[in-house]
């Protein structure tokens, strides 16, 4: 009978690479700092400069090894260079964190063309096209990956005021289940996270208007928003070698919304 690795072991990242979208701050810094923690090398991707290095210096001070890699992610010609100045200043890429997004609470029959368009190019066209880039690259050199997507229980269930919002969560949902099965067998195995509401600088102002503050806490089993903290733990299990068997499946840390 075989012996089972320590089970701290199964969690150890030391020398992979990983590159976090929308890392500058709340959940995607909180996912980086977790990665690193556990020995991951970090590359920050972020569309504010000023913000992108801000993140690498705090991962720095804490002792984790980190690059800045400014970009705008919907730009479809950079993410090549981006990859490849990854790898430059890395090594090859071996986790993919796709954290980038934004939202907005319009009543929908009120929702603008551009709002809409911004919101599915960077929700779900970035995710699409940064999933295609690290999977290509990895079938091509016959190398093993990890993608994690940031879903949202608002893909799983209404949400009201967020329809397109809701739409793209739902689309990255299906995504991360369809290629889930698609490259599985080139080892690339894909997962989401489904946060509930967390507190950012994005979900600050409704979760401190009382009203809506009010709803979200009664529709949470847990009757509380989560802080960004809470959701770096579900990234280093879905980074790691304890998520070994676990591909197409969307982790849902949302306090219980999407039980109630």
């Amino acid at each position: 009978m075989s012996t089972p690795p320590p089970y701290r072991d199964l969690f150890d990242l030391s020398g992979k690479v990983a590159l976090v979208t929308g890392g500058g701050r709340g959940i995607g810094l909180a996912i980086a700092e977790g990665l690193g923690s556990w020995g991951a090398r970090i590359a920050i991707a972020e569309l504010d400069e000023t913000r992108c290095n801000n993140a690498v210096e705090q991962l720095q001070a804490a002792g984790i090894e980190a690059v800045p890699m400014p970009a705008d992610i919907t730009q479809r010609d950079a993410l090549p260079a981006l990859f490849d100045r990854i790898e430059s200043a890395l090594g090859p890429l071996d986790i993919l964190v796709n954290n980038a997004g934004v939202s907005a609470r319009i009543p929908c029959e009120a929702y603008p063309d551009d709002n809409f368009d911004a919101m599915v190019e960077l929700n779900l066209g970035a995710v699409f096209r940064c999933m295609r880039e690290a999977a290509s690259r990895w079938i091509d050199a016959g190398r093993p990956g990890r993608i994690i997507n940031l879903a949202s229980f608002a893909g799983m269930v209404a949400d009201p005021l967020s329809a397109p919002y809701a739409a793209t969560k739902g689309a990255v949902v299906q995504l991360t289940r369809t290629c889930a099965v698609e490259w599985a067998s080139h080892g690339i195995l894909v997962n989401a996270i489904g946060p509930g509401y967390v507190r950012t600088e994005m979900t600050a102002h409704t979760l401190d208007t009382p009203e809506a503050g009010a709803v979200i806490r009664a529709k949470t089993a847990l009757g509380r928003a989560a802080n960004t903290s809470e959701m770096a733990g579900a990234a280093v299990y879905l980074a790691s070698a304890a998520s070994s068997y676990t591909t197409g499946h969307i982790l849902m840390v949302d306090g219980g919304w999407t039980a109630m």
